[in-house]
């Protein structure tokens, strides 16, 4: 289970220090969570959120509905989805879509990141009665997204081709065609994150 946690744990970091912000964009997302790194494609416009993940076996995508509460995980592979409580989400990392995720910063100046130049600040995260510590890095200027997430006990998230524009609503629905299941198989295959659990 190590891959897929960690790619529900990607969901966690889109907004970072622009969670105010509603604009439209897509964007590479890496998260390292006990030694395992998982990659997935984001797509997010405000409160909902299209991410899709690549494992050895299978592919994993997850819509995101923060505007009703809940997220879908679909199979491709098998026409399915599962309806779960955002509640519910693996939390490894603070969950930066939550609108009402609250973040109390300490610049610490001017970094320059993979040759782009940024803001670092330690921050501390509340979110649903957690509390979250570490280093957050934005771009300047700043992106919807932040550049790099990093806690205490060595976690890393980071964005890459981070792309502002807009997109279609049929994103963030569930195509045609899929059925709801009932199963628990699939409850487990697909309610961790990337870097957690995909084989």
């Amino acid at each position: 289970m190590q891959y897929r946690a960690v790619i529900i744990t990607l969901i966690c970091f889109v907004f970072g220090g622009c969670a105010s912000s509603h604009r439209s964009w897509t964007a590479t997302y890496n998260a390292t969570l006990d030694g395992v790194t998982g990659t997935a494609r984001i797509s997010a416009a405000g409160d909902r959120v299209l991410m899709k993940s690549h494992g050895q076996r299978k592919t994993s995508v997850s819509i995101l509905r923060y505007d009703r509460g809940i997220a879908w995980l679909l199979a491709p592979t098998m026409g399915i989805y599962r309806e779960i409580p955002l509640s519910a989400l693996h939390k490894e990392f603070p969950l930066f879509f939550d609108p009402t995720i609250q973040i109390a910063r300490t610049e610490f100046g001017k970094e320059s990141l993979d040759g782009r130049e940024t803001m670092k600040y330690a921050v501390e995260i509340t979110q649903n009665g957690a509390t979250f510590k570490g280093f957050l890095w934005e771009a300047i200027p700043p992106l919807p997204v932040p550049l790099r997430w990093e806690d205490e006990r060595g976690r890393v998230a980071t964005w890459e081709d981070v792309v502002v524009g807009p997109l279609s609503p049929a994103l963030f629905e569930i195509p045609d065609g899929y059925k709801a299941a009932d199963t628990p198989e699939m409850a487990q295959a697909d309610t961790a994150p990337p870097g957690k659990g995909s084989d």
